[in-house]
């Protein structure tokens, strides 16, 4: 399957990134937002139909969250089927004091979703100075992330996009 449909891009941030103005966004499409393995054919279905969808209609920005309940492990389901060069996968873990925990959480996602990189990891939830210190501090979350980045997971730019 490939994306038919074009959808403006943009440069994402300093990379060459064609990021799309739109995305599928896997908030709402899970089944639960407890983290659970439980999945109903029901819910799994309804989450591929949407996938495969804004996959045909060129949405190739697929974005979950470690926060996000079984939608990482729902999306890792069907994301194993698609074409890995043709879409950027994007998640987002949210911030730890303790660096080992955030990073443990950063591999469940993958663990999660079936991969052994995401093309954009985001931290997610940074939304005071507290916060945002304990991200940014030497040792902090950051650090982590920037060293999975080193280790090609995630990566800085997915290579053979096709737009």
């Amino acid at each position: 399957m490939t994306a038919s449909t074009s959808i403006p891009t943009r440069r994402f941030g300093r990379t060459e990134l064609a990021m799309p103005v739109l995305t599928c966004g896997g908030m709402r499409f899970q089944q639960s937002w407890q983290d659970t393995d439980d999945i109903t054919d029901e819910s799994q279905a309804n989450l591929e139909a949407c996938v495969h969808r804004a996959f045909e209609l060129g949405l190739h920005h697929i974005e979950t969250a470690r926060g996000y309940g079984s939608s990482e492990a729902q999306l890792g389901r069907v994301i194993k089927a698609l074409p890995r060069d043709q879409y950027i996968l994007q998640t987002k873990v949210g911030p730890n004091a303790d660096s080992d925990v955030f990073a443990a959480q950063v591999e469940l996602s993958l663990q999660r979703l079936g991969q052994e990189r995401v093309d954009l990891l985001a931290i997610h939830g940074i939304n005071n100075q507290e916060i945002l210190e304990m991200v940014l501090r030497r040792g902090g979350c950051l650090e982590i992330a920037r060293q999975f980045q080193r280790e090609g997971r995630p990566t800085p730019k997915p290579v053979g996009i096709r737009l």
